[in-house]
Order: structure tokens, then sequence, then C-alpha cells
């Protein structure tokens, strides 16, 4: 695996952690001052890192669990990459059954002056 891609997984398992604990928090914390998260299907985009992280909130409120990131593709190009790959989660009805959910996802993420990587885009299907 190359730097960027170990970072990129490093960065989704952040992501799932973050999400899995139901800690919106630091899920904004990965995303750019200015980030665009653009929900499926067709959904409003939400713009900068606080509306991201009430954007997910809401998911994480509205019960959402098991999120998993699995990178495929990462490429980096000076100060932005991007990551290629699949998203799955699920969520369990008043009766109880699962529903397991999930789909393709890309993001576009830029070099900070640390040397971290913040989302800048994030869309998925």
């Amino acid at each position: 695996m190359t730097t960027v891609q170990n970072e990129i997984t490093a960065i989704n398992a952040k992501f799932d952690h973050a999400f899995n604990t139901k800690n919106a928090a630091d899920i904004g914390q990965l995303y750019d001052t200015n980030a665009t998260v653009m929900p499926a299907p067709a959904g409003t985009p939400v713009i900068g890192f606080e509306a991201i992280q009430t954007f997910f909130a809401g998911l994480i409120d509205a019960g959402v669990i098991d999120h998993k990131l699995t990178l495929i593709e990462a490429v980096v190009d000076g100060n932005l990459a991007y990551q290629c790959g699949t998203w799955a989660g699920a969520m369990v009805d008043e009766k109880g059954t699962r529903q397991t959910f999930g789909g393709n996802v890309h993001l576009v993420y830029r070099k900070q002056a640390d040397g971290s990587w913040k989302a800048v885009t994030h869309i998925w299907n």
C-alpha cells in the first residue's frame, strides 16, 4: 500500500470509529473548513464542517449503525488526493429487523499545513 493509501485508510478508520461511537464532533474534524458533503440520493449539499457534523449527527440519531468505509483506490497529486471506495451501514427497525445498505463513495482531500489530510468533497450513492 502507498503512503496516501495508508493515510486515507486511517482516516476511514477514524470516520467509522467516530460514527459507530456516535461522536459526530470527531466526524466534523475530518473535514476542511468549507468542505461539501453531497448526500445521496440527490440530497441538498451540506457545506462547512459544522454543518457536516450536524448532518452526520442526524444520521446517527436516525439509527444508522455499523458504518464502514472501504478503500478501493487512492491517488495523490500535489496537495490534493482522492479516494474511490465503498460504504456500508445498517439500521434496525422497530420490529428488530436489520436492514443493510451501501454503495460507492468518492472523497477529495486537501493536505493541511500540518501535513494531515482533510476532506473537501464527499459524495456517495
